[in-house]
């Protein structure tokens, strides 16, 4: 007897000790999450309101539209997406977004097109597109493209016939020297997420934690400036024109998500869309689940949303209307720059040439003669810090204000950074593509 109760004697101080180990690491864990819900969150969300206080209407110079978007996204025709049209467009419409180039994976090698999405669909533009091997091609046509003759024929076929080819990921390695794709990615979400490394359960516990009013903040935790891709592309440039661009990425798929099947069974899917399990309902079922939203999902428990992902970084495009041709061509010549708008509305911001009149020469993208221009200029809605970089390098920075003005003496690509105050810091918020002298 006396041995038995010495057996659980040891198990109750081993139980106990093991629950002090518990809530110590939930503690360790999730007080960090808590003071940026309670502290860090309100204090950069005063300072954005600050910001946005400021607001100019800036002076129209370019003679082109500007449209903002996404170029890389995810529905239910890839393999690790469950989105649908019924939660893409509130989230599209709520972010701003006016056209959204898909990228969704191939299912075989044969990809026939158009597929999807593709057309107006409340006045937001899709265009049905494919990602395979860190290519996104969007043919912009009815056609079959064949997998099959290799990325270079492929490439040069799409591009040929008046489609559009993209590197995607380009944290990792891909045929630079090609000479026919006609962009890349310089700021990817799930890019800036794959460095998190050790950090990942703390972004998820934070991510949980503000899951409501401070979640685009959640967001921004993984943000890192991507200096080597940036190095790459402005090398890449010395070469030939390479347009920049920003990806959300966003599939919508890093979640725990419940639906009532047709048949009242209950399918219960996980990360990258996967199914968990699909049951009879339970008690359990019955207390977590509500009233299903508009794709069916009773239960939702998500860290990337199609309105956050879109929210977070988007490109706006300079064309002369809201049409996949227009679009294509327009981002093709660098008539683009790239915007984080969670933090502001980059509408308006311009980027551009002028000769000694103070007439437009060029815009982001052009090539102009050394000899014809004057003066490089840019204007912001909101007090920003530019950086002028030039081949690669910072060759002017400003103080805050909205506008720029600088006269070129030599040859060379020029392009800017905007930064705002945030947090102590100056971090980016647009980046244009290049105004190449020559």
């Amino acid at each position: 007897m006396r041995a038995l109760e010495t057996i659980f004697s040891r198990l109750f101080v081993a139980f106990k000790w093991l629950s002090l180990l518990v809530a110590a690491g939930m503690l360790v864990l999730f007080v960090g999450p808590l003071w940026n819900k309670w502290v860090v969150y309100p204090r950069l969300e005063e300072e954005i309101m600050t910001q946005r206080g400021l607001y100019r209407t800036p002076e129209r110079l370019i003679p082109l539209e500007s449209y903002q978007g996404a170029l890389h996204a995810h529905t239910y025709w890839s393999h690790d997406s469950r989105g649908i049209l019924e939660e893409i467009l509130p989230a599209a419409k709520a972010a701003n977004v006016e056209f959204i180039f898909l990228s969704d994976h191939k299912r075989n090698a044969l990809d026939s097109f158009p597929r999807s999405y593709h057309g107006l669909y409340e006045g937001i533009l899709f265009e049905a597109g494919t990602e395979s091997n860190n290519l996104m091609i969007s043919p912009l046509r009815d056609v079959v493209l064949d997998w099959n003759i290799g990325e270079g024929a492929l490439i040069r076929q799409v591009v040929n016939e008046g489609g559009l080819a993209l590197y995607v990921h380009t944290e990792v390695p891909h045929d630079w020297k090609n000479p026919d794709y006609q962009g890349m990615e310089i700021y990817n979400i799930h890019t800036d997420f794959k460095d998190e490394g050790g950090k990942l359960i703390g972004f998820v516990a934070n991510s949980l934690v503000n899951a409501g009013k401070y979640r685009h903040w959640a967001y921004r935790e993984i943000f890192d400036e991507q200096t080597e891709i940036h190095a790459l592309w402005d090398s890449l440039n010395q070469h030939r024109k390479i347009v920049g661009y920003g990806a959300p990425d966003v599939h919508n798929n890093q979640s725990i998500r419940a639906r009532y099947l047709t048949d009242g069974l209950v399918e219960w899917v996980g990360p990258n869309a996967k199914t968990i399990t699909i049951r009879k309902s339970n008690w359990i079922d019955k207390l977590l689940f509500g009233n299903p939203d508009e794709a069916g999902w009773v239960f939702k428990a998500e860290l990337d949303t199609y309105f956050h992902s879109f929210q977070y970084v988007q490109t706006h495009i300079f064309a002369d209307s809201l049409h996949s041709g227009s679009l294509k061509d327009h981002l093709v010549r660098g008539h683009a720059f790239v915007s984080f708008e969670s933090m502001l509305d980059a509408k308006g911001f311009e980027y551009l040439a002028t000769d000694g009149y103070g007439e437009v020469l060029g815009i982001m993208g052009d090539e102009v003669a050394l000899a014809d221009i004057d003066r490089l200029e840019a204007s912001s809605p909101y007090p920003v810090k530019f950086e002028l970089i030039k081949d690669g390098k910072v060759i002017k920075t400003s103080e805050s204000t909205y506008d720029f003005s600088y006269q070129p003496k030599l040859p060379g690509n020029y392009r800017l950074t905007a930064r705002i105050p945030l947090g102590g810091e100056w971090v980016p918020w647009v980046y244009t593509n290049p105004i190449y002298i020559r």
